[in-house]
């Protein structure tokens, strides 16, 4: 009896196998693949440290990856650079949405202000990732139509560091440099005259301290003294005063005959 040949039959074992996998790859994975919705969002500053593959989340929830970077050059000298996303159908309520229906229902978030932003996902790294969330208070920047570019876009705001970009450049440092300049220059002109006059006050004031401290003193305390005299023979006449008001006959009589 003939022994079977093993590698003969691994082999068929392996192609069957095959067969199996590729069929259902055929037949389902086309259809979970069209599910998926290709998404294209333009971001206004730097892109740096986002990377495809990068993830894309709903306020933290996962919904989907960056499938693509592209460059496009434009009539202005600049270029513009388009990020394509894939949105997990997992995203909508049940996950069993045809494509053309997470196309409209990501069409109708687009409408009330839905927005993608660029994200810090680590700080020692760098990666950024995409959030998604509601910005109806940004205006909605759509640049998919002007460059022929059919997929459904997500508009975008501007990330925290764009921002911050964004105001720096709005302030007036070179106005604020020449004032500062010019101040400079007009203090050094007039410090010589301040502390001249400044010198002159506190002479004053020494020769006015030494005038109080000097001979003047002695006049300055004799007058002390008398005021007190002063007050008090006022005193000494109102008591006598009140005695004679209650005890009149101390006129004629004395106070001792009284």
């Amino acid at each position: 009896m003939k022994t079977p040949n093993k590698r003969l039959i691994g082999g068929f074992l392996i192609f069957g196998l095959i067969l199996i996998f590729g069929s259902i790859l055929f037949f389902f994975g086309g259809r979970l693949e069209r599910n998926y919705v290709t998404s294209v969002l333009f971001f206004e500053g730097s892109v740096k440290g986002l990377n495809i593959g990068a993830g894309v989340y709903f306020r933290g929830v996962p919904v989907g990856r960056v499938e693509k970077i592209q460059l496009i050059p434009n009539n202005q000298d600049r270029v513009v650079i388009p990020v394509y996303v894939r949105i997990n159908p997992q995203m909508s309520s049940n996950g069993r949405m045809s494509h053309s229906q997470m196309q409209d229902w990501i069409r109708d978030l687009v409408t009330h202000g839905l927005k993608g932003k660029l994200q810090t996902q680590s700080v020692l790294t760098g990666q950024m990732t995409i959030e998604l969330d509601f910005y109806p208070q940004y205006p909605e920047r759509m640049l998919a139509k002007k460059y022929d570019i059919d997929d459904l876009e997500i508009p975008t705001v501007p990330s925290m560091l764009d921002e911050i970009s964004q105001n720096l450049e709005k302030i007036p440092l070179s106005d604020i440099s020449a004032n500062i300049n010019g101040l400079l220059k007009n203090l050094n002109e007039d410090l010589p005259a301040l502390l001249h006059q400044s010198t002159m006050a506190i002479n004053s004031i020494n020769k006015l301290a030494n005038s109080i401290s000097g001979p003047g003193a002695t006049t300055v305390s004799d007058l002390n003294k008398m005021i007190r005299n002063v007050s008090d023979a006022a005193k000494s006449v109102s008591r006598l005063s009140d005695y004679l008001e209650r005890h009149p006959e101390a006129m004629l009589k004395g106070k001792g005959g009284y």
